[in-house]
């Protein structure tokens, strides 16, 4: 008799929740905005373990497209399922084909297959015949094994009896290839996850029809998670009627009978005007008890053009702020929270920080809690914290204190270090994220007058964010500012409508409790020897002003009159 199964505690057992989670087949989830799908996923692998569905030694595989959606799964994963997540692997599609042709490369003609220690690159003209390997390269390398070989893809169809995928409008054709190489009329069943609502990265090599081809390929089925649990209930009805709009149904739309009191759309003379107002707002949310790290200013492209006269104002206002572009992937690697918590350690060492480092030290040693060793392995790390906090001071350099988590990182283990996170074996990637850390930690050390002061904007938890929406996914705030709803910032737009149209949801969606959204009538940055597009019009994204100062009943404030 099957055990009789509920979600952990504090999830609802919701009719769609439980409708995706005992369905027995391939499944095509299309989920909402701040729907859970993460925590859709470890019910789910919680579910099947529970049950037996998944007989051991059967195992579960977790495809994601950033390190930290995977880390993210795995650790939800392991929380929700103990012991059973062993039986729960978690890779970014990278990592998971650099897994493929690390173990089976020896399939592959002479002329084709990687050296030992191969490094990985990110640029073509980087590319440097079988020693440094292309990232994408690493997908058309597996496939060819793959398809080489009956017995490696049978390994892979034995191994697993569920694969779950997120953000799967995303998958790119070659991708999707080797999903169906390894899956494809099999009886392993497929969960993908994605809101096709949201499909912003098609720009990136997504496949179009993504969605369409699984269900047929993979007889799949198509279900929904729609219930947002993040944003403020005027939020919810604003994503509702905008979705309503990208779907482009027969139905009319229903709009609001009343006005949202935190839905606004501003127009300003200049980027001075659209400053003052921006840094006077942020302020006012400040003062009602709002952090600097949940208020985010958001453009479609080129944030640091379109934030350059913003940034500086909310410096002079004395409002700290980072445009997280560049800097927000090199963070959330295991090499950018190494450098976080080690200078947490140094200058705030509150016990939830040294618990953490604790915790990575032991992993690395392979080393249980409770262990006869745990306690000698404790005592060094805390000794050797202990000596560099000692030897810090008000006059530390950045030179110093970067040589302080050299040691620590050396202290740790390199080679321990390679062997828990496969992607640092590429001493390529390794020196691009330590790069982009210390590039970080020298402009913070530049920006503040103590080094306690540039280490806490280092983490970047006490800092309003910048960023372009294709950075965006996955994150919330209370207060989100969207600025540029211009034609000039939407170039394509009549090209490529719905593409455009999904941007401009998932900025929608990154807010809890208030949306700003601006429109400048003269930008001084857009302007090139072949274009002079300073001036702002609204002609083709007029549908789009209509929708919400029509629809969803946004207030309009023109600050030129």
């Amino acid at each position: 008799m099957m055990k009789k199964w509920l979600p952990s505690e504090g999830i609802q057992a919701t009719d769609e929740l439980m409708d995706i989670i005992i369905c027995d087949k391939s499944i095509l989830v299309l989920a909402g905005a701040g729907a859970g799908k993460t925590e859709l996923l470890a019910q789910k692998a919680n579910y099947l373990f529970f049950t037996g569905k998944c007989v051991w030694p059967k195992r579960i595989l977790s495809l994601t497209f950033k390190t930290e959606a995977q880390l993210n799964i795995k650790e939800r994963v392991n929380k929700r399922c103990g012991v059973k997540s062993a039986r729960f692997d978690s890779f970014t599609f990278h990592a998971f084909c650099k897994s493929i042709v690390d173990r089976f490369k020896n399939v592959l003609p002479e002329t084709e297959r990687p050296i030992n220690n191969y490094d990985i690159v990110f640029r073509k003209n980087e590319a440097r015949g079988n020693y440094k390997i292309l990232m994408d390269d690493l997908v058309v390398l597996a496939i060819k094994i793959l398809k080489s070989r009956n017995d490696i893809r049978d390994a892979f169809k034995n191994s697993y009896a569920y694969v779950f995928i997120d953000e799967f409008q995303d998958t790119t054709d070659s991708q999707y290839e080797l999903l169906k190489l390894l899956f494809k009329d099999t009886d392993t069943n497929i969960l993908t996850v994605g809101d096709i609502y949201q499909s912003i990265m098609l720009w990136a090599g997504a496949k179009p029809t993504v969605s369409n081809d699984f269900l047929v390929d993979f007889i799949a089925t198509n279900k929904f998670l729609l219930k947002n649990y993040r944003a403020s209930k005027e939020i919810q009805d604003v994503l509702k009627i905008t979705l309503q709009y990208i779907k482009d149904d027969t139905n009319p739309i229903n709009g609001f009978s009343t006005q949202p009191e935190n839905c606004s759309v501003h127009i300003f003379a200049d980027e001075f005007q659209e400053a003052s107002f921006i840094v006077g707002n942020v302020r006012d949310v400040i003062a009602t008890g709002v952090s600097e790290g949940d208020i985010c200013i958001l453009t479609k492209q080129l944030s640091s053009q379109y934030t350059r006269i913003l940034r500086a104002e909310l410096s002079k206002a004395g409002i700290n702020n980072l445009d997280m572009n560049d800097l927000q992937d090199a963070l959330k690697e295991p090499l950018g929270k190494l450098f976080s918590l080690y200078l947490k350690a140094l200058f705030f060492p509150e016990p939830k920080v040294m618990t953490e480092l604790y915790e990575i030290n032991l992993a690395l040693n392979k080393i249980e809690v409770g262990d006869e060793k745990e306690e000698e392995l404790t005592k060094k790390i805390v000794n050797f914290i202990t000596l560099n906090k000692n030897l810090v001071t008000v006059d530390t350099t950045v030179d110093e204190l970067l040589s302080y988590i050299q040691s620590f990182v050396h202290f740790l283990g390199i080679q321990k270090i390679k062997g828990r996170w496969k992607q640092y074996k590429s001493s390529e990637y390794y020196n691009l994220i330590w790069r982009s850390l210390e590039l970080h930690l020298r402009d913070m050390c530049s920006q503040s007058s103590t080094i306690e002061a540039a280490i806490i904007l280092f983490n970047a938890e006490n800092s309003v964010q910048i960023m372009n929406v294709h950075k965006c996914k996955g994150l919330e705030y209370h207060s989100v500012y969207f600025i540029g709803l211009e034609d000039q910032a939407f170039w394509n737009y009549e090209n490529e409508p719905f593409e455009n149209n999904c941007a401009i949801y998932v900025a929608l969606s990154r807010a809890k409790e208030k949306l700003c959204i601006t429109y400048t009538k003269r930008r001084e940055h857009r302007i090139n020897q072949w274009h002079d597009n300073r001036s702002s019009t609204y002609k083709v994204l007029r549908s789009i002003f209509d929708l919400f100062l029509n629809k969803c009943k946004f207030l309009l404030i023109n600050h030129t009159k």
